[in-house]
C-alpha cells in the first residue's frame, strides 16, 4: 500500500491510514481505513470508516443522497 498525503476538503481533514492502526476495536477495518476530522479542531472527534463504507458514502454523493442536506439547492438559479 503506498502512502497517501492528507487531503484538506471544505475544512475536513480525509486521511488514508493502515487499518492496524485504527484505535477503534469493535469491527475489522482490513487493510486500510478512512479518517476524517474537523480541519479547525484536528485534536477533536474522529470518524472511522472501512474502505466498504467509504466508498457507499462516496456513491451516495454522487447520486444525490444527502442533497436534501445542502443549506442551498445548487440547482436554483437567480
Amino acid at each position: 500500500m503506498t502512502e497517501q498525503e492528507p487531503i484538506l476538503s471544505d475544512g475536513v481533514i480525509i486521511e488514508f491510514i493502515d487499518g492496524k492502526d485504527v484505535p477503534v476495536q469493535h469491527k475489522d477495518f482490513g487493510e486500510r481505513a478512512v479518517v476524517m476530522r474537523d480541519a479547525k479542531k484536528p485534536e477533536g472527534p474522529i470518524l472511522y470508516f472501512t474502505e466498504a463504507e467509504w466508498d457507499a458514502f462516496i456513491a451516495g454523493v454522487k447520486d444525490g443522497e444527502f442533497d436534501d442536506l445542502l443549506e442551498e439547492d445548487p440547482t436554483e438559479t437567480d
